[in-house]
């Protein structure tokens, strides 16, 4: 689902996904957060070839990081949203940059320019990348604040489900308890924004046990999702994604205050 807002200079978009299952390394994460490669099934040596694709400086097809013009990418959303063919051909060529380091449950792992560190999306989760001109009002040159009222955004939408999200003085994300319940990485270039957040619906939790990830790299906290929170209250009510996605819109106009439509599905 894409959304835009109009405005006098560009058209800002958000985007919403139900990605397949994936790994990714922030810019900065540390490698040593995907716990499997301590006890590689491989074996040591595979392990260390996996850690050099995914290290900081690695680049180039035989890497594992996704280091393309974002710009390029972001130009490509949003002049041509409607245009399948060429955000085809851009998106091809986005996979195409690199080779994927695999974790024991098959899912790929890339790196990739955002912040943060290392994180899962998959079916079940909504994954919202705001495209946003900071430079134009209503917002700020200010990536703290945008990362705080990203953060809201996720707040509001976990109200309508009567759940209580708050902000971890340490860790960025949305909380419930010491449970996290969604995890933002922002990133931006030129105050063109890319990234932004996962919101856990109804995922397979089991992507983010320990003995394959140290989720967002904070140990001794757990991921939850609104499924899994609703089913401990023992509330029937089952949790559709599109619901979902249709509140994150909602809540994303009601915080930076703008106002938007939708577009087409770009996949």
């Amino acid at each position: 689902m894409a959304e835009d807002r109009d405005t006098d200079v560009n058209r800002d978009r958000i985007l919403l996904f139900e990605h397949n299952p994936v790994y990714t390394l922030g810019r900065g994460a540390d490698e040593n957060h995907l716990a499997f490669l301590g006890s590689d099934p491989d074996g040591k040596e595979a392990a260390n070839e996996k850690r050099r694709k995914l290290s900081r400086k690695a680049r180039g097809p035989e890497s594992a990081r996704l280091a393309v013009d974002r710009l390029n990418i972001v130009g490509a959303v949003s002049a041509d949203a409607d245009d399948d063919a060429k955000l085809d051909e851009a998106l091809d060529a986005l996979a195409g940059c690199c080779s994927p380091v695999y974790a024991p449950n098959d899912a790929p792992i890339y790196r990739v320019e955002r912040g943060g560190e290392v994180t899962y999306h998959g079916p079940g989760q909504i994954v919202g990348y705001p495209l946003l001109d900071l430079r134009q009002p209503p917002y700020k040159q200010d990536l703290h604040w945008y990362l705080r009222m990203v953060e809201e955004v996720v707040i509001e939408t976990l109200k309508a489900y009567d759940i209580e999200g708050c902000r971890d003085e340490d860790n960025t994300g949305v909380w419930v308890g010491d449970n996290k319940v969604a995890a933002v990485g922002v990133s931006s270039s030129r105050w063109i924004t890319t990234h932004g957040f996962a919101i856990n619906v109804i995922p397979e939790l089991s992507y983010f046990d320990t003995s394959v990830i140290i989720p967002c790299g904070i140990e001794g906290k757990g991921v939850t999702s609104i499924s899994r929170i609703l089913q401990e209250r023992g509330a029937n009510a089952e949790v559709g994604l599109l619901d979902v996605a249709d509140t994150v819109i909602r809540s994303f106009e009601r915080v930076f205050g703008v106002s938007t439509t939708e577009g087409s599905s770009l996949r």
